[in-house]
């Protein structure tokens, strides 16, 4: 049985948050060069990335860091976005350019054989928040050459993230923020998502100009990626619809996804008084504020990879305490930082190492070690330095602290959690284990599956977005015949060793080094006839 009250009371606006275009437009347009000089009709002025001075006028498209607008083949606008501003933010940042598949992260957003997932097909619509679980996570994006040589043999299950190169590690969200916020955004990251309600209405006639006014009924929803503005950019260039034209003139330079449809080569602008730019009708509208190369020294340790479908505000505490537990024996022990996502903007957080007993996050607070505090900066996914933690090579926790004070009232984390349509239909299935986050209160450790269970009458639970980015350290044995890891020799590390033998579970590299018990480099029966005597001998 699944009943989350909570989730009910959002189903009315789920359907709301759909991110998709109606807009039939060839998929075989063509486009312009990134370092067109097109748009120079409008006299753009170009100032490169500066805190104390953001001009009149800005394009990141003249700054040559805009790759040129794609052609969307189904509802996927929210995807051909999201994938735009990550490779603008790579070219920000000097990296090689990169050319996305937006193939891949469509084919990835879509149910998965054992039905989990995101409940679509590849011409079904989409969320913000689907493209944000896909980078956070490090599943992308593929380049497209790549994924080219791979889609004969690629499903939804099978995981490509060997491929991907370059992994985001914070997103801020930009609801609600102020136009000069939004415009310093463009300026650090070279461009931003954002969705408004899409209507041919409210369009200019050679299709290079928006506006819908305010009270205007909500239309379709469509995902674009602003890459620019023009303070100066003359209100009458818009369409008067009903009489109505901004009240002043200023507009954001859009970087859209139906291919070279109109003058501007598939550019347009929107005023920057648009009723539902940046408003929070179709969230998160956001910036990807820092990406990492990815090679084989880094791993990035996550009990999922859907990314934060809902904010887990259940529990009114003053402070709460959530946790994720990993396994640290498969060769990276150096804690380079934490990734957590939560919308409790200006909340105090701790973050701390907890080892495990067992298999499950200690209890017993003065065994946890403090790794980083601060207060949250932004809503939207955090990167938090933890200084090179050196990790014990077995499992343990990553907490996260997060406390109400006088400038938040909220002490919210991200969670992956079903979702509903409004019409009854699930958006969502999310996979969960038992065994992977807790939530720690009143002095007592909770396995999230069982809180759900026990609170929400809810057999599907979630799964926190807690992640830990770890480089490659060398690694020993730890104890011979340790095999759970646990810190003891007992009959519990011998099912487990027969169990690796037989082909019934995989061992990670300290777990292979432990199990030679007789040192001989290799794993059989005579390492369970060592290890048994080995128990016998301690008992």
């Amino acid at each position: 049985m699944i009943k989350s009250p909570v989730i009910k009371a959002i189903t009315a606006t789920v359907s709301a948050l759909m991110i998709f275009s109606a807009v039939s437009v060839s998929a075989n347009a063509a486009s312009i060069d990134s370092n067109s000089k097109t748009l120079s009709k409008f006299q753009i002025k170009t100032s490169d990335n500066t805190k104390k001075d953001i001009p009149p006028a800005y394009s990141s498209v003249e700054l040559g860091i805009v790759n040129s607008p794609k052609s969307q083949k189904y509802n996927d606008c929210w995807i051909y976005s999201s994938l735009s501003v990550l490779e603008t933010k790579l070219l920000k940042k000097d990296f090689t350019a990169k050319n996305f598949s937006a193939e891949h992260m469509n084919l990835w957003a879509t149910t998965k054989s054992n039905g989990k997932g995101w409940q679509r097909n590849v011409t079904s619509d989409g969320y913000a928040f689907t493209a944000l679980g896909y980078l956070s996570s490090w599943q992308g994006g593929i380049e497209q050459s790549d994924y080219d040589t791979l889609v004969e043999k690629y499903t939804p299950d099978k995981d490509l993230s060997a491929f991907v190169n370059y992994g985001a590690t914070a997103i801020k969200y930009l609801d609600n923020c102020s136009r000069e916020e939004i415009k310093q955004e463009i300026m650090d990251n070279g461009s931003i998502y954002a969705a408004y309600s899409h209507s041919t209405f409210y369009e200019n006639s050679d299709r290079t100009a928006y506006f819908c006014p305010k009270g205007s009924p909500k239309a379709t929803g469509h995902a674009i990626a602003i890459v620019g503005w023009d303070d100066d950019f003359a209100k009458e260039n818009f369409k008067t619809a009903n009489g109505i034209l901004p009240e002043n003139n200023g507009a954001w330079l859009v970087k859209n996804s139906w291919g070279n449809y109109n003058s501007l080569n598939g550019y347009f602008w929107m005023s920057y008084e648009d009723a539902y730019l940046f408003s929070s009708t179709f969230r998160y509208n956001y910036a990807i504020e820092d990406v990492t190369p990815i090679t084989d020294d880094i791993k990035l340790m996550q009990n999922e990879i859907y990314g934060a479908t809902y904010e887990f505000n259940y529990i009114d505490y003053d402070s709460v305490t959530y946790l994720n537990l990993f396994n640290f024996s498969e060769g990276y022990n150096k804690l380079d930082s934490v990734m957590f996502e939560s919308t409790a903007k200006n909340s105090d957080y701790e973050i701390y190492y907890v080892p495990a007993e067992n298999k499950t996050p200690v209890s017993d607070e003065s065994k946890w070690t403090l790794l980083s505090t601060g207060t949250v900066p932004y809503s939207g996914y955090l990167n938090i330095d933890t200084n090179d933690f050196d990790l014990p090579v077995t499992y343990g926790a990553i907490a996260v602290k997060i406390s109400k004070n006088e400038a938040s009232d909220k002490n919210t984390i991200g969670v992956g959690e079903w979702l509903n349509k409004s019409n009854g239909q699930l958006a969502f299935i999310n996979e969960t284990k038992k065994g992977e986050s807790y939530i720690y209160k009143d002095g007592k450790m909770i396995d999230i599956l069982d809180w759900y269970k026990a609170e929400r009458d809810d057999d599907l639970g979630g799964t926190f977005v807690i992640k830990a980015i770890t480089n490659k350290t060398e690694l020993a044995v730890t104890m011979l015949g340790d095999i759970d890891l646990n810190n003891k020799l007992d009959v519990l590390d011998v099912t487990d060793l027969q169990m690796a033998i037989s082909g019934g579970s995989n061992l990670t590299t300290v777990q292979k080094l432990n199990a030679d018990t007789d040192q001989n480099n290799e794993i059989n029966v005579n390492d369970v006839t060592q290890l048994q005597i080995m128990i016998s001998d301690k008992n």
